[in-house]
């Protein structure tokens, strides 16, 4: 049977404008800046552990590969996904804090907010104050959007999800019970020959930060990454478990330093890809070199700062309209479930709640983002009328660092949920005849794939408004 667009922007739209009449999504709580004044010990205290997320059952049970189309099963194991979790605590007497980084494409906000619900008798036995949930987005790992299965069947399986849960648990368990005292470093390094943007402009930050946590008891160190990169290297072709370059570069570190590896992913919309050797795309080899190269670049760190034991958090809850039409349809046929509210606003009357989240260590700053941004928003570096596919610059937001007045600003991207691309709307265009299901072609030639996958024109605005609401929280000390 065949549904023109006009019939399903019909079916999902109406019963949201007609309660939107009278209704709001509901309020959300008004964010606080949770610091201490000052350092109360002259320590960190960190754990970390990890805990396997590959299912048991993967070869004789049907799984989908995350990415390169629909109805892909996964076919065998090239190497194992984790959970990976981190125990950071800046003895101030406010709590840890748990850093949760999964080998997986994405993990949607009512996900994560089940996580936190399942981990409360830890986190009231504990302490801990946060609990945040990030992923690698690696594409040879198995679909947690449900975006990639048996369409119109979700490709999300709940043996899986109750597997990857137990395994969060016992890792952040894990991580506790492994804490020491130590020291905490901060040190970051260029990088070259390992990213390429795809599409214009060419704007990315070439830097890999490294975080080092030295145990005082001469134990194993611990390496907290960022780097922008998709974990992407194996290519549509490939049909294995993997956690892609990911595994390489922990299993290099684990080797060569000893060091306990978490790894968080950046800014990487719009498309930031690794560049490696020949065979990208084509064999295992390019995935390892990949993760060779950014393992030496974390090991090449010398420009350390000793950090101060001083961790401030804040986080901020927002709605964001939902104007793609495949995305709603996705949503309200359970491929991709999570809650939805109606609105007055946006041609579908539809948004989601979602959340960013701002942890300052000791001037380190980072900013937690769901999605994939594309990094001129964060950084600066918008196409120029002439180029883009709107108008020019003073169409976008002002970029994020210039928001927080911090030109090293960290971004932690797919930070609690996955939105899917942020693009600025001065380079945001639409298929006419198919919006958000065909790509767009500009007129300079460019074709526009981000698009299809986003919420809409909206999302970077959106982000950049709270993110300043949040920023004037954080420097009033409210």
């Amino acid at each position: 049977m065949h549904y023109s667009l006009k019939a399903l922007e019909k079916a999902l739209s109406t019963p949201f404008k007609l309660r939107s009449i009278n209704y709001r999504p509901p309020p959300l709580a008004q964010p606080v800046w949770d610091c201490p004044d000052q350092a109360r010990s002259d320590f960190f205290t960190a754990g970390l552990a990890k805990a396997n997320i590959t299912p048991p059952n993967l070869l004789t049970h049907k799984y989908y590969m995350a990415g390169y189309g629909f109805f892909k099963p996964i076919q065998g194991i090239l190497n194992p996904v984790y959970a990976t979790a981190l125990w950071l605590d800046d003895n101030s007497g406010r709590g840890g804090v748990l850093l949760v980084s999964v080998d997986c494409v994405g993990i949607m906000n009512n996900d994560v907010e089940k996580i936190r619900a399942m981990l409360r008798p830890f986190c009231r036995t504990t302490g801990c104050r946060a609990v945040h949930v990030m992923s690698t987005h690696c594409h040879a790992s198995i679909d947690t959007m449900g975006f990639w299965g048996p369409l119109p069947k979700t490709g999300r399986d709940p043996y899986f999800f109750a597997l990857l849960f137990e395994a969060i648990k016992q890792a952040a368990e894990a991580a506790y019970a492994r804490r020491k005292d130590g020291d905490l470093y901060a040190g970051s390094i260029a990088t070259e020959g390992i990213q390429q943007d795809k599409r214009l402009p060419e704007v990315f930050e070439n830097k890999l930060t490294r975080l080092r946590f030295a145990p005082r008891d001469g134990g194993k160190e611990i390496y907290i990454l960022k780097f922008e990169n998709h974990p992407e290297v194996l290519g549509s072709k490939n049909v294995e478990l993997s956690a892609d370059y990911v595994h390489w570069m922990r299993d290099k570190l684990e080797k060569d330093r000893g060091a306990q590896v978490i790894y968080f992913n950046g800014a990487i919309g719009g498309m930031i890809t690794p560049t490696v050797v020949e065979g990208f795309g084509e064999s295992t080899k390019s995935s390892e070199v990949a993760g060779i190269k950014t393992a030496e670049a974390a090991m090449s760190i010398t420009n350390e700062r000793k950090l101060s034991p001083v961790i401030g958090l804040i986080r901020k809850e927002f709605y964001i309209e939902v104007q793609n039409l495949v995305f709603a349809l996705c949503g309200l046929l359970k491929v991709m479930p999570r809650e939805r509210f109606p609105s007055k606003d946006g041609p579908l009357y539809v948004t989601m709640k979602t959340e960013m989240n701002y942890m300052s260590i000791d001037g380190v700053n980072i900013l937690m983002l769901p999605g994939e941004l594309f990094p001129e928003l964060a950084y600066g570096g918008y196409l120029e009328a002439d180029v883009a596919a709107v108008g020019g610059p003073e169409l976008n937001p002002k970029p994020l660092r210039e928001i927080a007045n911090d030109p090293d600003l960290i971004i932690f991207g797919l930070a609690n949920d996955e939105l899917g691309y942020i693009i600025p709307p001065n380079d945001f265009i639409l298929d006419e005849k198919l919006p958000f299901l065909e790509r767009a072609t500009d007129h300079g030639g460019r074709r526009h794939y981000e698009e299809t996958n986003s919420t809409g024109p909206n999302a970077a605005k959106i982000i950049a408004e709270n993110f300043a609401q949040m920023m004037r929280v954080v420097n009033f000390k409210g």
